[in-house]
């Protein structure tokens, strides 16, 4: 019989507590319609070892036939699912108990929508905080394609990849628009799934928070700055990918689209996250550098580099971190 749903973890040498965190807020999920596919990616600090002490048959153990990059091995692990719909789950996150049960309803409830997503909790690793991710701002609702491609706008820096967790997608456009693509990006092949899936449908999304999303920092080893140099090179490419791509452009004239205002939003989002790390951490040549290369990509050299300098500046950094205390609530929520 054909699974239903097939949950997705990709893993590679992840901390083994939260692996295991992981995968038994997988196994808890009440559903025999499930099947809970981990792809070890070669993870040589024994993480997955627990596995084979694991009965449930609703688990399957895969293993690309050498090491993957992530996003390859996101693709490799996502072609091996035989759900009606399916779903990834990074193995430092997890779901709620309802999570399935609730997230079936809303899905089963649209089949005309390519993908459900959910809002999330997230976990802040150096402060321990947990909160919404979206809140009570954002309701329960149907998208059409049209709608969520403005939605993806609007939301460039902030939710193009943390809608994966706890999503279900439906299979056959999952496999339609070809899944993970790389796109020549590092880390956001999920945003490229997201707007693919818009040729084969509308999204629908649920105010619950039935996922929950990681987030880490500098002292566990990835740094905030170097990540939103690496996303916002990324989401540029991202922008190049599917304008070239003839049925999403036509979903953006259609819904009047501009991928140049995106690219826009994104550079000036960009340019106060520079100016935010500069004020944290002055002396760190290597996020002066990693910055002023993507914020040359993203301009396309309309912003002078050497504007950037003067950041660097003690009396202008003095200058911008009062700014920032003052006004960066609101501007930071007027672009996210």
């Amino acid at each position: 019989m054909q699974a239903l749903v097939s949950l997705v973890i990709p893993v590679y040498n992840q901390k083994e507590e939260y692996f295991r965190r992981c995968l038994e807020s997988a196994l808890v999920q009440q559903h025999q319609g499930l099947e809970i596919i981990v792809s070890d990616n070669h993870s040589s600090n024994g993480c997955t070892a627990f596995l084979s002490d694991i009965a449930d048959p609703r688990l399957r153990v895969i293993k690309p036939p050498c090491h993957l990059q992530l996003i390859q091995h996101f693709a490799f692990a996502g072609f091996h699912a035989n759900g009606r719909y399916v779903s990834f789950l990074p193995s430092d996150d997890w779901l709620e108990d309802d999570w399935l049960e609730v997230m079936l309803a809303v899905v089963e409830q649209h089949p005309d929508a390519a993908f459900a997503y959910c809002d999330l909790y997230r976990h802040d690793i150096e402060t321990g905080v947990a909160e919404r991710y979206r809140g009570d701002g954002y309701a329960s609702r149907h998208f059409s394609n049209t709608e969520a491609i403005h939605n993806f706008g609007r939301f460039i820096c902030k939710d193009t990849s943390a809608y994966m967790v706890g999503a279900l997608i439906r299979s056959d456009a999952y496999f339609a628009s070809g899944g993970f693509h790389d796109a020549g990006v590092r880390y956001a092949g999920d945003a490229c799934m997201g707007l693919g899936l818009l040729k084969y449908g509308g999204v629908v999304y649920h105010n619950q928070a039935l996922a929950n999303y990681t987030v880490w920092s500098a002292k566990q080893g990835k740094s905030d700055a170097q990540w939103s140099a690496m996303a916002c090179q990324d989401i540029a490419k991202v922008l190049s990918w599917a304008k070239s791509d003839v049925a999403l452009r036509a979903v953006a004239h259609d819904a009047g689209f501009s991928f140049a205002r995106s690219r826009i939003r994104m550079s000036v989002f960009f340019l106060l996250a520079y100016i935010k790390n500069v004020i944290d951490d002055s002396d760190n040549t290597r996020i002066h550098d990693d910055f002023q290369q993507t914020l040359k990509i993203l301009s396309r050299g309309w912003f002078p580099i050497w504007m950037t300098s003067l950041f660097r500046i003690p009396v202008v950094r003095t200058l911008m971190a009062g700014l920032k205390d003052r006004f960066g609530k609101s501007v930071r929520s007027r672009f996210l």
